[in-house]
């Protein structure tokens, strides 16, 4: 199977999650590419069979939490052909509900989003390879939909 996934970072936390998810896909026995959402174009999107597309959380704790810069790069994303999709984030504090706020722009892509997850920006290895694992098993109908939001 191969796997496309997608970030976008400033600092670096979303970028070690992405590489994260890579590995555990690679761990799975499938082949993994990473790229910049900047980067990505549709053969990218056409040649793989399922997605990852991530991003890093701002915002202040109690209001405006939101995916970082998701209404200018997702825009321009090709168009996502109904491809499964994990969608996930990097954070320092409370993501809120920035996975449902993520998973909606990458839908009106074309995504199919199958299941979300949130990394601690400290943390990026954890809970990566549970996460792939709901992917690639939803989208060969396997398993019901994930989501990994910290509780707190």
């Amino acid at each position: 199977m191969n796997v496309l996934v997608l970030y976008n970072s400033r600092s670096g936390h979303t970028r070690a999650a992405a590489e994260a998810i890579s590995r555990a896909v690679r761990e799975e026995k499938h082949f993994a590419t990473v790229r910049s959402v900047a980067e990505v174009r549709g053969t990218d999107v056409a040649q793989c069979d399922l997605l990852f597309i991530g991003t890093w959380i701002r915002g202040f704790i109690l209001f405006g939490v939101k995916p970082a810069g998701v209404e200018l790069w997702a825009p321009s994303l090709p168009n996502l052909m109904n491809k499964p999709t994990g969608v996930f984030c990097t954070y320092r504090y409370n993501p809120r509900n920035s996975l449902d706020t993520l998973s909606l722009w990458v839908s009106d892509r074309g995504a199919n989003v199958v299941a979300q997850h949130a990394f601690h920006r400290s943390m990026v290895e954890e809970g990566a390879g549970e996460f792939v694992r709901s992917v690639i098993d939803s989208a060969t109908g396997q398993t019901a939909a994930y989501n990994l939001t910290p509780k707190f």
